[in-house]
């Protein structure tokens, strides 16, 4: 079914007009961004398909640290899913990927939200930051780099980053001095000719402009429509913002966008702030152009010209592919004759254009001469010392012959011609598969193996790299599942083992080693020896705040999980991580009363509270339905809930009266989209922040004031204090309340340095008999990294409105 969506979804004809039109330009543009999904799509859509430019996106980080409004994956599996996602936005966009970020583990990795880029910038590692990002300006040798955001107040600091990056490594990349270990490795020095800044603002809902935007140097223009799909730009930008899901983006554009206005920031020719009619001027930018270069030989420059020539034909004639093919072949032989024969002077500003339009001829006269080509292999994925056949099918007519089939592989892995196909071998100290991919070609040649294809179409040598269907995996020779994936130990409870279990696959759990602490203990419940077993997690007698990571071995080397998930916009992923359940201590009495909780598949506050030993009902709409928050004491709201869960609009008349009655209504952080109306969701008036920079406190560490000491909340039963704000990650919280009825009280005050005291980041108020709370803290993910602090306040924050 995927082959015939694939096939159904691009008609060779459109693949071919497309593919066409890559040869139109010989210019490289790169953005620069932070995050996936902050890429400008409508004006990628535009410069590629009309203007020919081949976009190259560069990411910093992988995303790890956003949002995920589609599934249960966070953190380091999270940043694959976004890897994936911004895989196929690139795809869509054909575009070019490249990342900074190596993973959750590196520090160049996506910690949530910042204020300012050079705290961003050296939290990441300038050294680091700088070295990777000049790496691809070396590698990808771009004519025109586009900021994705500018560096003004009110932006995400990590945008702000990438900014201030971009221009620091312009002054760098061009120095053969700066990083050695690059030129030595083999890539040369390169000077970017221009940068361009957005000369629009990036406010909104959740930045907010302090700053005025750079003045319009360039309008990048285009037709309201793209002739083959009759989509608007910006509509084509959307086919690949849409596979940002995670972040819920893909949005329906009506409007037609036909201007992008641009300030053109700095030029290696000292030309910044100048007025152009065109992001080309001053560039190398067609076939024709690099025939006009001086030293070019002279027999090399007429073929080129000749070559220009054929491929506006080639666009016009795109209709009749065997027309097609006859010019393409002679491209083709212009194109190698131009590389075949050029100066050594111009190897640094021509090559690299000549050996890209020689990759597009190719792909572009074999879909003219009709070739369809699959590479695949029939199992799954691979251990250490195991093998497989890589299969290439090719459909092609008598005229096109396929003299050579080979797989390129990393280290690591052999290959070897058979009748079947070619033998794939991973040898026993082969390194795992990488699950985020450093970089992303939409000519081919991507993952740990692919296919690379000779044929002869009309006389022409075509080189073809032909990706698997599935990529080839690398996986560990056995794996580990072991539940649950964290835990809490409450010291005001008595404390009873935990139940672990241990799933094993290419081994046993009679070859676990989990190397505990001293006085930790782990006892096997059932027989070992066996695929799966039980086993009870003991504390010290003597047990504290603390906290230890339970870190297997299995086989006498560190235990992976191997996580998979899948995704119809992405496909199947398969992700090793390294198992590291941690173990955290806290001491957190539990209040008296009847607890509910209603979430919007968002958060695992309700995990938590159980886990602390809080005997909690989760109400499913049912029992909304049937009002069975009137039997509690607290009712918690999770999450995004109002706008997740329709059964609690329904009932959000009844659950105000039974707070009027003496029920107490905990509301967790919401932002203004989640179905928050001021005025009606909560029981007085209540306003969410935005823009959401203005109302949150992204430094974990900053002090917190407390305003209404004797408040309950804040003593009963358990007495916060300093320490319970200590070792919280990320941030403190965002989205605080910026305006409110006076029934509320501001119980906190925090900032960010430099900036006024917040207080909307905790309310309460006594509402008739009862009483609702609100916060805008993120306790929800401080419960996630098991913060002590945040078990505590959430304890005081279920307690019954009145004490029993």
């Amino acid at each position: 079914m995927e082959l015939i969506a694939a096939q159904k979804g691009e008609p060779a004809i459109v693949k071919l007009y497309r593919q066409l039109e890559r040869l139109t330009s010989t210019v490289t543009l790169m953005t620069t961004g932070a995050h996936p999904d902050d890429e400008p799509s409508g004006m990628l859509a535009a410069l590629r398909h009309v203007y020919g430019i081949r976009p190259v996106l560069y990411c910093i980080t992988r995303g790890e640290g956003g949002q995920n409004a589609i599934g249960p994956e966070r953190g380091s599996v999270l940043g694959v899913l976004r890897t994936r996602e911004m895989t196929e936005a690139s795809r869509s966009l054909d575009a070019s990927l490249a990342f900074g970020g190596q993973g959750h583990n590196d520090s160049v990795h996506d910690f949530g939200f910042s204020k300012d880029p050079n705290q961003t910038i050296d939290r990441w590692g300038r050294d680091r930051v700088i070295e990777r990002m000049t790496w691809a300006f070396r590698y990808y040798r771009p004519d025109v780099i586009m900021n994705c955001f500018l560096d003004v107040g009110g932006q995400h600091g990590h945008h702000r980053a990438a900014n201030v990056a971009t221009f620091v490594t312009a002054e760098l990349s061009g120095n053969p001095e700066e990083f050695p270990n690059q030129i030595a490795a083999g890539l040369k020095p390169w000077t970017v000719p221009k940068i361009y800044q957005p000369a629009y603002g990036g406010g909104g809902g959740v930045y907010d402009d302090e700053t005025p935007p750079p003045p319009q140097t360039l309008i990048v223009r285009a037709p309201e429509r793209d002739p083959i799909s009759g989509a608007t730009f910006p509509q084509m930008g959307e086919w690949s913002r849409s596979c940002h899901l995670t972040q819920g983006m893909g949005r329906w554009q009506p409007e037609p966008k036909t201007e992008w206005e641009l300030n053109l920031s700095w030029a290696a020719n000292g030309e910044a702030g100048k007025q152009e009619e065109d992001i080309r001027e001053g560039l190398i930018a067609t076939v024709g152009h690099i025939a006009a270069v001086d030293g070019m030989p002279a027999s090399a420059a007429d073929a080129l010209r000749n070559a220009q020539g054929l491929i506006e034909e080639a666009i016009a004639d795109y209709g009749d592919p065997v027309v097609v093919v006859g010019k393409l072949v002679e491209i083709g032989k212009a194109m190698a004759e131009a590389r075949a024969t050029l100066p050594a002077e111009l190897e640094d500003s021509v090559a690299h254009r000549l050996d890209r339009k020689i990759k597009e001829v190719d792909l572009a006269l074999a879909t003219a001469a009709g070739m369809n080509i699959r590479a695949y292999t029939d199992g799954g994925d691979l251990r250490p010392g195991q093998d497989i056949v890589v299969k290439a099918i090719v459909d092609a007519p008598e005229t096109v012959s396929v003299e050579d089939v080979a797989v390129i592989a990393r280290d690591g892995i052999s290959s070897e011609a058979t009748e079947d196909g070619v033998k794939v071998t991973i040898a026993a100290d082969a390194t795992l598969t990488n699950p985020l991919a450093e970089q992303f070609d939409p000519l081919g040649g991507n993952g740990d193996a692919f296919v690379r294809l000779t044929a002869n179409i009309a006389g022409h040598k075509a080189v073809l790299d032909i990706d698997l269907e599935d990529a080839l995996r690398v996986l560990p020779e056995a794996s580990l599942e072991l539940k649950p994936d964290a835990v809490v130990f409450n010291t005001e409870k008595e404390i009873a083992p935990v139940e672990m279990t241990a799933v094993v696959s290419g081994a046993t759990t009679a070859d676990l080693d989990f190397n505990l602490p001293e006085g930790w203990t782990m006892t096997a419940t059932s027989e070992t020896g066996s695929e799966a077993g039980t086993f009870e997690l003991a504390p010290p007698a003597e047990l504290g705040t603390e906290r230890i990571t339970i870190a297997p071995k299995l086989l006498d080397k560190q235990a992976y999980a191997i996580n998979v998930f899948s995704y119809p916009h992405i496909g199947r992923s398969v992700v090793p991580t390294e198992v590291a359940v941690p173990v955290q201590s806290v001491g957190a009495v539990i209040p008296e009363g009847k607890i509910g909780y209603i979430g919007g598949g968002n958060d695992n506050v309700a995990i938590w509270l159980k886990r602390l030993g809080v005997d909690l009902k989760e109400l499913t709409p049912s029992d909304m339905e049937a009002g069975a928050y009137r039997d509690l004491d607290t009712l918690v709201v999770g999450i995004f809930s109002f706008g997740r869960r329709k059964d609690l609009v329904a009932a959000l008349d009844g659950v105000h009266e039974w707070v009027r009655n003496g029920g107490h209504l905990v509301t967790l952080y919401h932002r203004p989209s989640d179905g928050w109306t001021p005025e009606t969701t909560p029981l007085a008036f209540l306003k969410i922040g935005s823009p959401s920079i203005r109302y949150r406190v992204t430094d974990a560490k900053a002090p917190v004031t407390v305003l209404e000491a004797d408040h309950p909340l804040l003593n009963y039963p358990n007495v916060i204090g300093q320490e319970d704000w200590d070792n919280w990650d990320k941030e403190r919280g965002l989205y605080f309340a910026s305006e409110w009825d006076e029934v509320y009280k501001p119980l906190l005050a925090m900032s960010d340095a430099g900036e006024e005291p917040l207080t909307g980041s905790l309310l309460s108020a006594e509402i008739g008999e009862g009483r609702h709370t609100h916060t805008s803290l993120v306790l929800h993910h401080q419960l996630d990294k098991l913060t002590p602090g945040a078990f505590r306040l959430m304890a005081n924050l279920i307690q019954p409105a009145k004490k029993r």
